[in-house]
């Protein structure tokens, strides 16, 4: 169990020129699904004039084009990052190198443009070599549990789980929903192979640092590098795993957890079954 403090940073800009790079959360940091986050748009208006790098690393199942129109949606302005990754971008890298599988697609018609192009999706599961889970959908419902005899059906024919989003829970507006990864969670414990493609595991962090040192074209310093993000599973986890230091974000999936000011992290950790896990830094919302 954890037996100290995290840091808490009240002004950003006090770190701000510890850093050269930014790998920083989307949903939950930058905006709730509904509207932008004005103090979390100052920092990165800030970075840009101190000329900082920034990149903008998602969970979200679709491919950056995506996500980007949906951004602009907002009214966020595309000139205040360097690059935007996100999980359905190594995913679908991911399918296309291996065209010699059938994959089928478990998620909402909202993430339908992962697949533009590809030539190895089929219709039917039973005909699958993996099944592409991008989120939950209404023809089956909007409880985990609805899942079992499905999945159940298909570990019996051994299909592997290959999960676009490994967010458990994402946070709309007021509300929490379940995203993908609470279904990944489900058909493992049910008995079932998972893959997963976002944070907090590698590939996208691998991907997100070669753009950015091809841009540099030098090698960048990881001591250099901080993860900016709500989620302990996805965003600390995975900065721990690459190497790499965090700001934990507490207005995100965590905003309940936080009532009366009363910050207990060890509850925070455990309640998340992540009691192994540094929690570095942290800040109530990203504020400059």
């Amino acid at each position: 169990m954890q037996t100290y403090s995290p840091e808490e940073i009240i002004k950003f800009q006090n770190i701000a020129n510890i850093y050269d790079v930014y790998f920083i959360d989307l949903w939950g940091v930058i905006h709730n699904g509904v509207k932008l986050f004005g103090n979390a748009i100052e920092v990165l208006n800030n970075l840009k004039v101190k000329n900082k790098k920034v990149i903008l690393i998602s969970n979200a199942p679709r491919t950056n084009k995506s996500v980007k129109k949906f951004l602009m949606k907002l009214n966020f302005d595309l000139r205040l990052i360097d690059f935007l990754v996100t999980s359905g971008d190594v995913t679908k890298k991911y399918i296309q190198d291996n065209q010699n599988k059938k994959f089928f697609h478990l998620g909402p018609p909202k993430d339908n443009d992962l697949f533009d192009g590809v030539k190895n999706l089929v219709d039917q599961s039973k005909h699958t070599d993996e099944i592409v889970c991008t989120g939950l959908i209404d023809e089956i419902g909007q409880n985990i549990s609805d899942y079992q005899r499905l999945f159940e059906n298909w570990i019996d024919k051994k299909k592997v789980f290959v999960c676009a989003n490994p967010d458990e829970v994402v946070s709309r507006g007021d509300k929490i929903e379940f995203c993908a990864g609470a279904l990944a969670k489900y058909y493992k414990k049910l008995g079932g192979e998972v893959k997963y493609f976002g944070k907090p595991h590698d590939a996208i962090y691998d991907f997100a640092y070669n753009q950015i040192q091809d841009q540099f074209d030098r090698v960048i310093d990881k001591n250099r590098i901080l993860a900016v993000g709500d989620n302990l599973k996805t965003d600390i986890c995975g900065a721990q795993n690459f190497g790499i230091h965090s700001i934990l974000i507490l207005n995100g999936i965590y905003k309940d957890f936080f009532r009366d000011n009363n910050l207990n992290f060890d509850k925070l950790l455990i309640s998340n079954e992540v009691e192994s896990l540094k929690i570095g830094k942290f800040q109530k919302e990203l504020k400059w």
